[in-house]
């Protein structure tokens, strides 16, 4: 297993829909990365990327980009998009926190937390604290949305307080959207970690 995810880390340094050093796309990712003016959304923490992949796929006039650190996984969704040719979909192996280094102010018009690691013991990992807040709010448009899916109490409580208390709005909230009746295509989508 682990002479596997050292192949696949090597491996992900040739792939053209990867980058391990973003800070060097910081301002070009329309012009450079994807050669058009279409809005950008992120996937923090993506790891095998299947929320990316899949808003890639059913959005073609927008941008996406998977973020994690863990290239092993990355690996996964990056050699996908390549044999799907998606050229609206990129990924990044970096630190969810060196993001101002990396894009601009409103370059971003979107980001997706799908089932993050919820880190009881130390809140303040959790991608919804507020010093991760604060690290969105320098590359988000002001009316950027950020999209947090769940199934741990713990964290969903503490998003809640983090996200009103950095003086954002909660558009909607959902405490069980599979029971919903009329779910939308695009929260129907669903991670591996999920899918267990």
């Amino acid at each position: 297993m682990a002479k596997q995810k050292r192949l696949r880390k090597e491996a992900l340094k040739s792939f053209a829909n990867v980058t391990h050093s973003p800070q060097e796309l910081k301002g070009k990712w329309k012009s450079v990365i994807f050669r058009n003016d279409a809005p950008i959304s992120l996937e923090l923490g993506c790891g095998h990327g299947n929320y990316s992949i899949a808003l890639a796929q059913k959005y073609r006039d927008r941008n996406f980009v998977g973020i994690d650190l863990k290239g092993a996984r990355l690996w996964v969704g990056a050699k996908y998009a390549l044999e799907q040719q998606l050229s609206n979909i990129f990924f990044i192996r970096m630190n969810i926190l060196d993001l101002a280094d990396v894009f601009d102010a409103d370059d971003i018009d979107e980001i997706w937390i799908p089932f993050p690691d919820p880190y009881p013991k130390k809140p303040r990992k959790r991608l919804t604290a507020p010093r991760f807040l604060a690290v969105y709010q320098q590359i988000c448009k002001p009316q950027a949305r950020l999209h947090l899916k769940t199934d741990v109490d713990g964290l969903y409580e503490s998003a809640i307080e983090s996200i009103s208390s950095f003086g954002c709005t909660l558009d909607r909230q959902i405490l069980n959207l599979y029971a919903e009746p009329h779910l939308e295509e695009l929260l129907n989508i669903q991670t591996s970690y999920e899918k267990k």
